[in-house]
């Protein structure tokens, strides 16, 4: 009887434990795997450092990853308090966050990367592009990115009540488009519970204290900006409004996705954004 077919986010890949600002730092990548001590291959192409959102951890870019593989060094990790990296707690602010991806990179000894941003890492990455202009290639952002983030207030309350006892955790099944599978769903709730609620009430007071705005003109580097063809009109707008603001900022519409489109259409996201670093970088 032949076996089923393994799901992309279940197959064994390359991982290793980093020491990033003394956190044990979890690393998601491909290709060869390296000695214990060494960075990952990265000899594959462009790097792509792939920065992850809210509550969640770097397993979220697995199946994006290996599309990517084929032309590019993707890397992914776990922030301090998330997954399967040391602390307990989050960074607190989209600065710390920023300055500890430069500690990644720096610890791995990456050249100029390109960064892709998933909601809260679309915050990080565009911090990074306004604090040192002349250091990431290019950025894509993706999962809800915007400039600031003024409906968070709600969430903030619950997952207080959360983390002291008086409300339960429930899984959010909110920004997916209206047909995604069973097994996207069983994806996100397999990495969500990773990281304890406490983590995600840091970064997302980190998101509510943080804005970009009237900062932009400092991002030299070419920018897309990834919107779901099912994304909520508010993400929706907000999203092309900073593509208009950024100096060389672009979007581009993900068919069949929502703001999840990191699990929801990996193949397609790899390709857009192959397309795109094919042309800014060239």
């Amino acid at each position: 009887m032949r076996a089923p077919p393994i799901h992309p986010y279940r197959r064994v890949v390359p991982q290793k434990y980093v020491p990033v600002d003394s956190v044990a730092t979890l690393v998601h990548y491909r290709g060869p795997t390296t000695l214990p001590g060494s960075p990952p291959d990265t000899s594959g192409g462009d790097v792509v450092v792939c920065l992850h959102d809210a509550g969640s951890n770097g397993a979220i870019f697995s199946a994006l990853s290996d599309e990517l593989a084929n032309g590019h060094s993707p890397i992914a990790y776990d922030q301090p308090g998330h997954g399967r990296s040391g602390s307990l707690d989050s960074l607190g602010s989209i600065d710390a966050m920023a300055a500890h991806a430069r500690s990644f990179t720096a610890a791995l000894g990456v050249d100029p990367p390109v960064l892709f941003g998933e909601g809260m890492g679309s915050d990080v990455a565009l911090e990074v592009a306004i604090s040192d202009p002349d250091w990431p290639r290019a950025l894509v952002l993706a999962g809800g990115a915007g400039a600031h983030h003024p409906e968070l207030d709600e969430e903030i309350d619950l997952l207080r009540r959360i983390t002291t006892g008086r409300a339960r955790r429930e899984f959010d099944r909110t920004g997916y488009g209206p047909e995604t599978p069973r097994e996207v769903y069983g994806v996100a709730f397999s990495e969500w519970v990773k990281t304890d609620p406490r983590a995600t009430l840091g970064d997302r007071t980190a998101q509510a204290a943080w804005t970009a705005q009237g900062r932009l003109d400092a991002v030299k580097c070419p920018v897309l900006v990834i919107v779901g063809e099912h994304e909520e009109d508010e993400y929706r707008s907000r999203a092309e409004a900073l593509a208009a603001a950024l100096p060389n900022g672009r979007t581009a519409v993900l068919s069949g996705a929502g703001r999840r489109g990191v699990i929801e259409q990996p193949a397609t996201l790899a390709t857009q954004m192959n397309d795109f670093l094919r042309e800014v970088l060239s």
